[in-house]
């Protein structure tokens, strides 16, 4: 069979597989272990964050909150709670780098239901949503985006912004969000105007170009955030922006650039590994995205899930669409589709909690991984995602913390 082929096989039995689990309904308590502090999870492959481990028949033994046994298939503990899906996958908790869950006011249940274990909003308030459940989401905040007068998000998404005019008002914010509890800076440098850009949809109070932070405020964020230790990621989406970010020191660009960037932009980005989180599904119309997604894996910046979470067409978790382009993206780089898939799922789980963690953006050192000693961060599929990657939008089993968020039977 051709690759062309293989692609359109595997695309075509990943959606007859989600229509199998349309309504959704839960078969044990949320939180509940059955008396038992021990959960026994059984699966024929694994994926521990970084690869797939090798043979066939896995199992992962939690208790206390935390991974205490990985290996091949064994006899359950006296009194564990068992949970064995035939045919599934074990994978870490999916982290989304790049979401705006708290301003619009998304089901933080539901994106744990769907397989979120950890959210990193990019644009918005800097206190979190809680649960009143035995588990919670992990949330990572930026608070609202720093931008210049009538600048972006302003014209479209308001709630999402805080306006700065001068050096000093731009350092003076950081330290304020800092002080409030965010643990990385988000800055504008968006002028709008991109064609395909998801804004389009909405109706702009202002039209494009608008105004973007100056060189001495953008320089006062970046100064000040790593003088805090925090890292500063921009929104910005055509070459001009790149350039800005690039000489500011910026570390982590929000979105893949909707218009294509410059070949030379791309050998900057490249030489320092530059972070991108991809959100390439909300992105699918614009004219660059795709083309910029395979020119970073190509030339060494790092490419991370993140999802923007505002697809209608998704529930509010787990966007497989987006691992297929990040996939998309590395086969463009030469990777088989196996490997393009590992680096895709390593994105959303243990490459991002490396990432966040060497940011101090998490204390959690195995943060996305299920090795010993990792955060029970943990969600089973009914299939293998590299043969059937649209379940991952419908997992079988949750667990966030070491609580029980959702099982699922199989076909529910």
């Amino acid at each position: 069979m051709s690759k062309k082929l293989k692609l359109t096989h595997l695309i075509a039995t990943t959606a007859i597989a989600a229509a199998a689990f349309v309504g959704v309904a839960t078969r044990a308590s949320a939180g509940a272990l059955g008396g038992s502090d021990t959960l026994y999870v059984t699966a024929d492959w694994l994926f521990d964050g970084m690869k797939f481990v090798s043979g066939r028949g896995k199992t992962v033994v939690i208790q206390g909150g935390k991974i205490t046994s990985v290996g091949p298939t064994m006899s359950a503990p006296a009194g564990a709670r068992e949970v064995k899906v035939p045919g599934g996958t074990i994978l870490p908790g999916f982290i989304d780098m790049h979401t705006h869950h708290l301003v619009n006011k998304v089901p933080v249940l539901r994106m744990l239901e769907h397989g979120v274990t950890t959210a990193r909003d990019l644009g918005g308030p800097v206190t979190p949503i809680k649960l009143g459940k035995p588990f919670q989401l992990r949330q990572i905040l930026s608070g609202p985006i720093i931008t210049a007068k009538r600048g972006y998000p302003m014209p479209v998404f308001p709630a999402s912004g805080v306006e700065v005019s001068g050096a000093a008002a731009a350092t003076a914010k950081v330290r304020e969000l800092v002080g409030k509890g965010a643990s990385v800076i988000a800055v504008s440098l968006e002028p709008g105007g991109e064609i395909g850009a998801p804004w389009t949809s909405h109706n702009a109070t202002t039209p494009p170009p608008w105004p973007t932070l100056s060189t001495a405020e953008l320089n006062a964020v970046v100064a000040e955030a790593h003088r805090l230790k925090k890292r500063v990621v921009a929104y910005l989406g055509e070459t001009v922006g790149a350039k800005r970010a690039l000489d500011a020191g910026v570390d982590e660009w929000a979105h893949m650039p909707c218009d294509p960037i410059a070949h030379d932009q791309w050998h900057r980005a490249a030489d320092r590994g530059l972070p991108i989180d991809g959100t390439l599904d909300t992105l699918v119309s614009c004219t660059g995205s795709a083309h910029n997604a395979g020119h970073a894996a190509e030339m060494g910046a790092k490419l991370y899930y993140g999802t923007d979470l505002g697809h209608p067409d998704i529930p509010n978790g787990i966007d497989a669409q987006e691992i297929h382009h990040i996939v998309h993206a590395w086969m463009h780089a030469g990777k088989t589709w196996e490997q393009a898939m590992t680096l895709a799922l390593a994105s959303a789980t243990g490459d991002a909690g490396k990432y966040l963690y060497l940011g101090k953006e998490t204390t959690e050192p195995k943060l996305g991984q299920v090795v010993v000693g990792a955060p029970a961060d943990v969600i089973v599929i009914g299939s293998d995602p590299r043969q059937n990657f649209k379940e991952l939008e419908f997992p079988r089993l949750v667990v966030s913390g070491g609580e029980v968020v959702v099982e699922r039977a199989a076909g529910q």
